[in-house]
């Protein structure tokens, strides 16, 4: 019983333990003037669906940072802004082929997306850009223009965000922006070697197709949560999968059902805003201390953010959790059975060389 305990402890630990020390509360309040300002001015301009999406490239830009602030670079944060737009205008295309030619691409651009995970530094805009081509994927243009101006509306947010924080950062160096600490460290290197990446990479893949291919035969009508949950649950071992997927799960369900009522009670934008500003400043200012409330938070943020421009409503809040929980499952299923393949075929080491 021994070996059990050590495991389960774990779980229940990672999954309600809390780190107030890193409380961030002046990042917080950032990212909520980052991600209201667009949506001020793009409803003010009548512009609402390009204001939503500008808000998404800046939310996603400000995810890109680790919450290890210390790994996060301005080179990364600047590629980032490239790459959320890239990854949003190909899963816009992507979207729009024929599920024959759509199926494999997804599996494609996922692989690509998480190889970048190799390298520690790289991991937060390797996984938000997969998230990205997630989001396009499952919420097609309205128009024809709008394939082009998707991603230039992503990119748009990037920038800004960057801006705001490159801005913020020179005129008070001292502020927590997650890229002044340690900046003349090197990155600290990933603690898995590349091949074990590659098949990670590859199994997250097969794992967000199959989720796609259960939302699809269900009907559901926010079957792209079921890819999200998948690409930030299945990690590279089990315990942490089971970690993230339940705090996920309970985040989301939380997160949904604050949702829910909010969305029953209004849909004036101009009510919403304020909202938003909270429940964005305490996603980013709550992110470091558990994944659970984090969950609960980019869980409010996303859904009342949607609901702007996409139809949906309550319901909205409900087709998240059901896509979480599939997702969550997925996940679990597909590294319960790694688990299981790699301890009884485990690899043997190489044989090392020695020297002369």
């Amino acid at each position: 019983m021994r070996e059990v305990a050590g495991p389960i402890d774990q779980f229940s630990h990672d999954l309600v333990h809390l780190e107030p020390a890193r409380l961030d509360l002046r990042r917080g309040a950032l990212g909520a003037l980052v991600v209201l300002a667009p949506l001020i001015v793009g409803f003010a301009l009548g512009i609402a669906e390009a204001a939503v999406l500008v808000t998404i490239g800046a939310l996603n830009l400000l995810l890109v940072q680790l919450p290890s602030p210390s790994a996060t670079r301005w080179r990364v944060l600047s590629v980032g802004v490239v790459t959320n737009a890239a990854a949003f205008g190909a899963g816009t295309l992507v979207g729009l082929a024929p599920e024959a030619i759509e199926i494999p691409l997804i599996a494609v651009a996922i692989f690509l997306a998480l190889l970048g995970t190799r390298a520690a530094e790289w991991e937060g805009a390797s996984f938000i850009a997969a998230v990205m081509f997630c989001f396009a994927v499952g919420i097609p243009p309205t128009t024809l223009a709008g394939i082009g101006l998707r991603p230039a509306a992503v990119l748009l947010g990037g920038i800004w965000s960057l801006a705001v924080l490159s801005t913020v950062q020179l005129l008070w160096p001292r502020f927590p922006s997650g890229v002044e600490r340690l900046a003349s460290s090197p990155p600290a290197p990933t603690a898995h070697a590349p091949g074990r990446i590659v098949a990670h990479s590859g199994a997250v893949a097969v794992t967000v197709v199959l989720g796609l291919l259960v939302g699809l035969s269900l009907g559901l009508p926010r079957d792209y949560w079921i890819m999200l949950t998948v690409v930030v649950a299945l990690r590279l071992d089990l315990i942490s999968t089971l970690n993230y997927g339940a705090a996920r799960i309970l985040g989301t369900v939380a997160g949904a059902s604050v949702a829910f009522v909010v969305t029953i009670w209004t849909a004036d934008p101009w009510i919403l805003f304020p909202i938003l500003a909270l429940t964005t400043a305490m996603c980013l200012a709550t992110r470091g201390v558990n994944y659970t409330v984090y969950a609960l938070w980019i869980t409010v943020t996303i859904i009342l953010i949607l609901n702007l421009v996409y139809s949906g409503g309550p319901a909205l809040a409900i087709a998240r959790v059901i896509d979480t929980v599939i997702g969550g499952a997925l996940a679990l299923t597909v590294a319960t059975v790694l688990s299981v393949t790699l301890r009884r075929h485990p690899r043997t080491s190489p044989p090392t060389r020695t020297s002369g």
